[in-house]
């Protein structure tokens, strides 16, 4: 307990500006994807963890508050409505938890009962939320496992539990099965780490990244890939930046390191983004995130990327940024294309759903346009009256996604077999793609 008191004590003197700020580290970005401001969540928090489970949702559990005591507060995010959900509170206020999604269900393991000052104690059970029954179940944890800080993963069915971490944990990795209650143990990795380092899992590997190494208490920049076939751990390419509590998310077949801090300290924190490719094993720095935070949290929902909450300067806070990942659209732009159906109401306040798809990604897609050109039918002016005026905006479309709008069209005087070419002209508002379809033989 002396020994946890101590390092938590060193946290709370950086975390209140004792030790000097460190330069933000940059290098030259190719192909960088792009940041942009999300909804923000209602608490202000850092050292939580997040996660999307089964609904399509995302859920933020616990974590430090401003008052640098560990929280139970439990947020979801809903993508299609864009919105945060206060949730039944957690069982325990802790904070420096892990956590892993196995069979639809939240396994929160580990974590601190306590504040920032060294007066906590550790959690001793294995928590398991059912996001179907909104209910927990617990489970017993063996006492060498006990701990803060470390990380975990799901392959294969089963849940990885890092080396590492503080508290009672052991250098080895440790393989859960749920069936069975049990956990076994699998290889040591070559460094040891502890606070604020992250995993992830990739084409059956694991992977653990960054972290302070205990020896020297100084953050790595290191990396290394876990084969549970051979249950050997190796070294590979580390990356540009030394990070502590830094998040990553796996999209598109490559490992995203975001934001963390180099001293461990969520002090000095940064908005460095790079980019990991196993087939080349490179690391390639990408866009940065809009504000530098440590003790972030990092979830992929519908091939976006959160950054949710972190600290910065002693502050925690409730920003969520949504990165995009790049898809080749620097290189080819967007295609979109236009379809009408839908068609519905009255004669003189008929509505045409124009639906949107993309190829890529688009932002804030909308359409410009509509011109109606009748090719069948005694002659007949149909008028536009919503929008009154263009551009009619239908959001975001993520890659091989749609997105759609609605116009309202008066089709009084025009006889039931009339018949249109509509040309829907259409954009994204961030200049990347304009464009055009014609659609002929649209009914009225």
């Amino acid at each position: 307990m002396k020994r946890f008191k101590k390092i938590i004590r060193t946290l709370l003197l950086s975390l209140l500006g004792v030790i000097p700020l460190a330069p933000v580290f940059s290098q030259p970005i190719v192909d960088g994807g792009s940041w942009k401001t999300g909804v923000p969540m209602n608490n202000l928090i850092a050292g939580h963890i997040a996660l999307n489970a089964v609904g399509g949702k995302m859920f933020a559990m616990g974590g430090l508050g401003n008052d640098h005591s560990g929280v139970n507060s439990f947020e979801s995010y809903d993508p299609v409505t864009k919105k945060w959900t206060v949730m039944e509170p957690m069982p325990f206020a802790q904070w420096g938890h892990s956590s892993a999604v196995l069979n639809g269900k939240i396994f929160i393991i580990g974590g601190i009962i306590g504040d920032f000052g060294g007066s906590g104690s550790y959690v001793r059970k294995l928590q398991i939320y059912d996001p179907l029954t909104n209910t927990w179940q617990f489970k017993e944890f063996p006492l060498n496992l006990i701990n803060a800080f470390r990380a975990a993963v799901t392959l294969n069915g089963k849940i990885y539990l890092l080396p590492g971490g503080f508290g009672s944990s052991s250098d080895f990795t440790f393989e859960y099965d749920d069936s069975t209650n049990e956990w076994t143990s699998r290889a040591p990795m070559n460094i040891r780490r502890n606070q604020g380092y992250t995993g992830v899992v990739l084409n059956g590997k694991v992977y653990a990244i960054g972290g302070a190494n205990p020896l020297n208490h100084e953050c790595e920049a290191s990396v290394e890939e876990y084969n549970p076939v051979t249950d050997t751990w190796k070294m590979i390419a580390p990356m540009s930046v030394k990070r502590c509590n830094s998040a990553a998310v796996v999209s598109g077949g490559k490992i995203y390191v975001i934001g963390g801090d180099p001293h461990g300290n969520y002090q000095n924190s940064i908005l460095d983004v790079e980019e990991y490719d196993p087939a080349t094993n490179k690391w390639h720095v990408m866009a940065p995130m809009l504000t530098p935070r440590s003790g972030v949290a990092a979830v992929k929902l519908n091939n976006k990327i959160y950054a949710i909450g972190g600290g910065i300067n002693g502050q925690f806070l409730n920003i969520v940024e949504e990165y995009t990942p790049p898809q080749n659209c620097l290189i080819k732009p967007p295609v979109l294309s236009a379809l009408i159906s839908g068609k519905t109401g009255i004669q003189s306040a008929r509505q045409w759903t124009v639906t949107l798809t993309s190829t890529c990604f688009a932002d804030e897609a909308q359409i410009d346009g509509l011109t109606l050109t009748q090719t069948f039918g005694a002659a007949c002016t149909p008028i536009i009256t919503s929008p009154l005026k263009f551009p009619l905006k239908v959001g975001d479309i993520e890659a091989h996604d749609e997105a759609s709008g609605v116009v309202t069209i008066n089709f009084s005087g025009c006889a039931n077999n009339a018949r249109f070419s509509a040309k829907v002209t259409y954009s994204a508002n961030d200049g990347t793609v304009h464009g055009s379809k014609t659609l002929n033989n649209q009914y009225r």
